[in-house]
């Protein structure tokens, strides 16, 4: 078991972190595509719009459109939700001092591909969605934009980062098996 206090309050603290961005993701997401139109809340301006859409676009589509967009964009929303679930029994495993057990090295790995996926599927989700609605709802034809921000490029820069901590910590915890036989 850890006895370090502190790892154990910062891992706390990020959990918490964690499952509050995982609450606003799901907040933004449902707010999006069934509340879409801008309201005033004293002096700020507030709208919710899916990636690659205008403000004020999904208030004027029709139900079957507004369903089948937020139907594309729910994989990646879901594949993100795997991916804090993976960071939670990761961030967990690490509190109890389980930090180089393989379970929590194929957490973290899990974790980096889940939100690496989420990533991929959030920049094709719009050109999906507009072939979507081109297709097989007969919707209006309308421009895709389908872009990379550089925020999106760091993320893959951390994940590729996690697989690196992960790969280390595989082998730190072969090394110190392999220590144990010597003493």
């Amino acid at each position: 078991m850890n006895n370090d206090q502190s790892m154990t309050r910062h891992v706390r603290v990020v959990r918490t972190i964690a499952g509050v961005l995982a609450l606003l993701q799901l907040l933004y997401f449902t707010l999006s595509w069934l509340w879409p139109e801008a309201s005033q809340l004293g002096p700020v301006h507030i709208s919710f719009t899916p990636r690659g859409l205008e403000t004020g676009v999904v208030a004027g589509l029709a139900p079957a459109l507004r369903w089948s967009g937020m139907l594309c964009a729910l994989p990646a929303l879901l594949l993100l939700v795997y991916a804090f679930l993976r960071l939670d029994r990761m961030l967990r495993a690490c509190a109890s001092g389980r930090m180089f057990a393989l379970e929590t090295v194929g957490h973290m790995k899990a974790f980096a591909a889940a939100l690496l996926g989420a990533l991929l599927l959030t920049v094709l989700e719009p050109a999906l969605r507009a072939l979507v609605w081109r297709l097989a709802a007969g919707g209006p034809p309308r421009p895709v934009n389908v872009g990379v921000s550089s925020e999106e490029l760091m993320l893959v820069l951390i994940c590729a980062l996690f697989f690196v901590v992960a790969s280390m910590m595989h082998e730190a915890r072969r090394l110190a098996e392999d220590n144990e036989g010597f003493v």
